[in-house]
């Protein structure tokens, strides 16, 4: 009878300690191309022959990624590098475990034709979400001092359409492709690049309590993660197939042809400016440089180097 006690008892234990290394990785934001590399890694079973047991649940319109991290529904998550040298300096422990982005798919695209470069966006209407992507907006206006009137919105591009605005923040994966589709193809379009606010998007982080105590499972889901993205950019058309069937099994609506140009325009931003490959890692140059604004502006006391980013 102990024999047997001591049998359950022990595979209790080892359950329990196999479901605390079990990775729940919630992307930012519901099931799109955006996270296709993920999908990639786990529908080919990148994951699995990395020895890693990988949950993807998303996280819905009215929440946050971040807020499941912090509540403990999660392990991992994606984040902009803006929210994330925010969110650290503020003492949320999350490390940086593979630079997906290297630039920023953030763009204002103009609808009154009066407007050519950013100094006349001066006083007008311009729209923006209504969520925590509105904040490096909100430091360009600053830094430019053009004294914007922010409209706010969900996801909808109605605002832009009926006039009501003069320009609208926009994402190019899925905004300018609304836009676009709408009628309004020649409408200018204000890169970040161009304005020098060309900072690296989303990158793939980690609790920091899940990395001290699972250091090698950590590091084999960024590298699975990394593989995903990998086959993704060599194989286009299987990864949208992918990407559909995710889109499917979670209940959201899917135009193959957005989804398309998403896939297309977030492995462009993967790559730096003028190159033709991702280099999955952090820029120091670029992390310096967003640094600067977020300190120029009171964002953050100090800035953040990688390694303090990457939790080293």
């Amino acid at each position: 009878m102990k024999l047997k006690q001591l049998l359950i008892a022990l595979m209790v234990f080892v359950g329990v300690g196999a479901q605390a290394q079990q990775i729940v990785f919630t992307p930012q934001w519901t099931a799109q191309s955006q996270f296709a590399g993920y999908y990639v890694a786990q529908e080919m079973g990148f994951y699995e022959e990395a020895g890693v047991d990988v949950v993807i649940e998303h996280t819905s319109t009215s929440d946050f990624a971040l807020n499941r991290l912090l509540r403990g529904q999660s392990n991992a998550i994606t984040m902009l590098l803006f929210d994330a040298i925010s969110h650290i300096s503020q003492g949320v422990e999350i490390v940086n475990v593979l630079q997906t982005s290297q630039r920023s798919g953030h763009v204002i695209v103009v609808r009154d034709d009066n407007i050519k470069k950013i100094e006349d966006l001066q006083g007008l209407r311009v729209g923006i979400w209504r969520s925590n992507f509105n904040q490096l907006a909100d430091l360009i206006n600053l830094d430019y001092g053009l004294n914007i009137e922010w409209i706010t919105f969900i996801q909808s591009i109605n605002l832009y359409i009926s006039g009501a605005i003069d320009a609208t923040l926009a994402m190019t994966y899925n905004e300018l492709y609304w836009i676009r589709s709408s009628g309004f193809e020649n409408k200018r379009v204000i890169s970040m690049d161009e304005i020098g606010h060309d900072y690296p998007d989303e990158g793939l982080y980690v609790s920091r309590e899940y990395c001290e105590k699972y250091p090698d499972k950590a590091r084999a889901f960024a590298e699975a993660s990394r593989r995903g993205w990998e086959w993704a950019r060599q194989n286009p058309e299987k990864t949208l197939e992918i990407v559909l069937k995710v889109m499917e099994r979670e209940h959201v609506p899917a135009s193959r042809r957005h989804q398309e140009w998403m896939l297309n325009e977030v492995l462009k931003l993967q790559c730096p400016q003028g190159a033709s490959e991702p280099s999955f890692a952090l820029d120091p140059e670029k992390v310096d440089a967003l640094n600067r604004l977020l300190v120029r502006y009171g964002r953050i006391n100090k800035g953040l180097s990688v390694e303090q980013l990457q939790g080293r």
